[in-house]
């Protein structure tokens, strides 16, 4: 039950990113408008792919679930300051995407800890 209520959460995300950066490009933003609704919508295809794959194929035990939920958790590590990096940087479209990254980052940062603790973890 838990894999797919996560997949359903992913993919629930990834229709709101795609959904949210079709509408914000379509408005014709500022230029560091565009790369945050660029970077939503590039993580809202990657989104969308991974919850596809999951759908196909069998579901993961909750203790390997657990273990690509720490990894996901990981990277937040990498995906905060890089986001934090950009989004200081002087060039609107750095600042958008850098933006961008954050916003997506938390919200994938909530989901794999309300789902690593809902698979024992902590």
């Amino acid at each position: 039950m838990i894999p797919h209520q996560l997949v359903a959460s992913l993919f629930a995300l990834a229709l709101a990113s795609l959904g949210a950066a079709v509408a914000g490009l379509y408005a014709n933003p500022r230029e560091s408008y565009r790369g945050f609704w660029l970077m939503c919508g590039i993580w809202g295809i990657i989104d969308g792919i991974i919850a596809w794959a999951s759908f196909v194929q069998e579901p993961l035990p909750l203790d390997e679930l657990r273990g690509v939920l720490a990894i996901n958790l990981a990277l937040q590590a990498i995906y905060l300051p890089l986001g934090l990096i950009l989004a200081t940087r002087s060039k609107p479209a750095l600042k958008g995407l850098g933006w961008g990254i954050l916003v997506q980052a938390v919200a994938l940062g909530v989901i794999d800890v309300s789902f690593y603790v809902k698979c024992g973890g902590l």
